[in-house]
Order: C-alpha cells, then sequence, then structure tokens
C-alpha cells in the first residue's frame, strides 16, 4: 500500500490572513486608540482571537502572553463604543459599511448588474440581567437557555449563486414592529446597490405591516404564514393549491393577500406549509416551497457565526453588538476564501483538493495569532501523587 504523504498547506496562510482581517478591520472600524501597549491593532487582535476560540476577552487576556490585561481592554473598548440609542445607531452603519466592504469590487459589480435573492432573519441572544442604559435594549421572547429576555438582532444575506454573503445587520429593540426593522434592512441593501429579484423571510416577519411595505415597493416576496384561525382550517385539507386569504377579516385593518399551501409526505407524516407570495409568476408558484428552502442558508450562517462569536457578559450595548457584527466577519470571508483557497493532500502523485471549513479558518487565526503574541505556558506546582 502506498504510504501517504503529509498534508500540503501553507504556514504562511493564517499569518497573511489575520494581518489581512487586522488591519481592514482597524481602517473600518477605528476605536482611536493609541499607545505603546493598547492600541487599536492590539484590542482588534484580541477580539479576533475571542471570536476564534469563542471565548472571552477574560480568557483571552489569560491565554496570550503579549497583551494587555482584560480590564484594561475592556475599558478601551468601552470608551471607544457608544451605549445610547443615536450612537449605537452611527455604529450600525459603520458595521454595516464594513459588511457591505469586504465584497471584492469584482463581485460587487456583478451583483449590482443583476437581481438577486435576499432572505432575512433574526437571532435573540440569551440575555441575564437588567438593562444598561434603557429599557428598551432588550426584548422578551419565548424561553430559550432559561431565559425570555434577548438582545435581538435582524439581518439580510444575499442566498443565490452560492454568494451566501450578510450584507446588513440591525439592532431590534422592545416594541419596535418587524416593518420599521425591514425598512431599515432594505435601506442598507439599496446603498450597496442591490435590486432584489425576490424576498424570503420567516414566520416573525408575517405582519400586515410587512406585507404592505414590500407591496408599497412591489418587491416580490414569499413569507411563511403561521397557520392559526381561518388559515389553519384550509392548511388541514392536505392539498396544494393557491387562495386568497384576508388578513383581520371583517375589520379596518383587513388586507388580502395570495396564499400557497404545499403539502409535503415526510416519512409516512403529512405536513401542509403556508406562504404569503407576491409577484410570483404561474410557474413559479409550483416551486414555492424548493424556493423558500434557499431561505435556510441564513439559517446555517447563524450557525456558523455562532462557531466564531467572543463571548461576554457585559451589559454595554454597543460591545454586544460589536461582538455579534464580529461574528458575521469571519463567516463573509470563509464564504469569500472557500472560492479561491482549499487544503491539498497528496497520496504518492495522487492529489485532492478539500474545501477549507470555517474550522480550520479560525484555526489558522487561532495559530497566527498565537505566534505572534506567545502563550502563557501552565505552570504545575505540586506533583500529581501530592493531591489528596
Amino acid at each position: 500500500m502506498r504510504q501517504r504523504s503529509l498534508d500540503l498547506t501553507s504556514p504562511a496562510f493564517g499569518k497573511q490572513a489575520v494581518a489581512h482581517l487586522v488591519n481592514w478591520l482597524c481602517q473600518q472600524l477605528p476605536f482611536h486608540t493609541v499607545g505603546t501597549k493598547v492600541n487599536d491593532a492590539v484590542l482588534w487582535t484580541m477580539l479576533c482571537y475571542a471570536a476564534a476560540r469563542r471565548t472571552t476577552i477574560e480568557q483571552t487576556a489569560v491565554h496570550l502572553a503579549q497583551v494587555p490585561a482584560a480590564n484594561t481592554a475592556r475599558e478601551h473598548l468601552r470608551a471607544g463604543l457608544p451605549a445610547d440609542r443615536a450612537g449605537l445607531q452611527h455604529l450600525e452603519q459603520r458595521l454595516n459599511q464594513a459588511l457591505q466592504s469586504q465584497v471584492p469590487p469584482k463581485l460587487r459589480r456583478r451583483l449590482q448588474k443583476r437581481r438577486v435573492e435576499v432572505a432575512l432573519d433574526l437571532t435573540d441572544l440569551p440575555y441575564h440581567g437588567q438593562p444598561a442604559v434603557d429599557e428598551q435594549e432588550i426584548r422578551r421572547s419565548q424561553a430559550k437557555s432559561s431565559t425570555t429576555h434577548f438582545h435581538s438582532y435582524a439581518s439580510l444575506q444575499i442566498v443565490q449563486q452560492r454568494q451566501r454573503l450578510t450584507l446588513a445587520l440591525t439592532w431590534v429593540t422592545k416594541g419596535e414592529g418587524m416593518a420599521q426593522v425591514v425598512t431599515r434592512l432594505l435601506a442598507a441593501a439599496r446603498r450597496f446597490g442591490l435590486r432584489l429579484q425576490c424576498l424570503y423571510a420567516d414566520k416573525g416577519f408575517a405582519s400586515v405591516a410587512v406585507l404592505r411595505l414590500l407591496r408599497a415597493r412591489r418587491l416580490p416576496y414569499i413569507i411563511a404564514l403561521p397557520q392559526r384561525g381561518p388559515l389553519k382550517t384550509l392548511c388541514q385539507m392536505h392539498r396544494t393549491r393557491r387562495c386568497s386569504y384576508t388578513f383581520h377579516a371583517g375589520t379596518r385593518q383587513a388586507y388580502p393577500t395570495d396564499v400557497v399551501c404545499d403539502t409535503r409526505v415526510f416519512a409516512r407524516q403529512v405536513k401542509t406549509f403556508a406562504y404569503a407570495v407576491y409577484l410570483l409568476g404561474a410557474g413559479a408558484l409550483a416551486q414555492v416551497y424548493e424556493r423558500y428552502r434557499r431561505r435556510f442558508s441564513i439559517e446555517s450562517g447563524y450557525r456558523q457565526s455562532h462557531q466564531v462569536r467572543p463571548r461576554t457578559a457585559s451589559r454595554h450595548p454597543g460591545l454586544r453588538l460589536l461582538l455579534f457584527a464580529l461574528s458575521l466577519f469571519p463567516v463573509n470571508a470563509w464564504v469569500l476564501y472557500r472560492q479561491v483557497c482549499a487544503v491539498v493532500t497528496a497520496a504518492g502523485q495522487r492529489f485532492r483538493l478539500h474545501l477549507v471549513t470555517l474550522a480550520a479558518l479560525a484555526a489558522a487565526w487561532q495559530e497566527a495569532i498565537q505566534a505572534q503574541r506567545g502563550v502563557r505556558p501552565i505552570v504545575q506546582a505540586l506533583p500529581l501523587h501530592a493531591i489528596p
């Protein structure tokens, strides 16, 4: 049997990728911290290391040797981040500009020349404690992780042609309607120059205000609907069909819309899904279920972002917003890197290319930062036989 040779990898990739990421973050999101031991590059290096290891700033300061103390880093971060609503809105705009600047110019021009499909989604990060500044910071939702209080964020992502890039995010406050959230995300997409072919959203966006907004802008959409009331009766017929449904029937807020009920069989179980649709051709109605499945890529993106999201117990809303956005940057970078990079393995004269995984990219960043900043050694005070 031919013996397997060593993997062919570039040891400089992690170093170059980290240097590019830190320099780009310093340009896009400067903290304006100038010093010999603490500056923007050091702070961003600590945050990138915390993201790669899914840990906190405290543990990062403990693990890396040539970095400032955790309290010092947090003080500089809090000084450079806003906590009031107006400041957070400005920070949100800067984060959206940073997300959009990740798109290479050639790809950006190609996306602007054609209509693209996008998806919206809402994620809730569990929060335990009191609001830092304003009660509107915390939203209540269904219980998860032993709490009903969350910091909530919505995002917009391209979901076609393998370009699964997040281009906009927004902070969702308590009592805020989804129509306001959608308006901000669409405004960010317009600043990028996107022209929308279709918009996909889950049940959290299924409100009359959102449907009115999209119809007023003549944006085609496929939005999943919760099955309750008369709509539940329509779905119990277990028959794929298109029908008309009226929200708030018999009231002044009545709103009619087209609904597609699609029945599927899964492992001897029949399920019917309901979708509100607009500006879809007759041929496209038969493919509503398959087209809506493209929205699941944004769900995958959230799961991957949690793999590279720094953890924190801070109540500072600006810091929490920054750390959530920092979890989206590596996923966008991974989507772009995997189109031009690969891991090469060789067995004799046979070579094989493997797609770069997000875990491998995070590990490369982690190793490069460890080589740059050093790692504190583990000291054993007592021998193992001395343990009582």
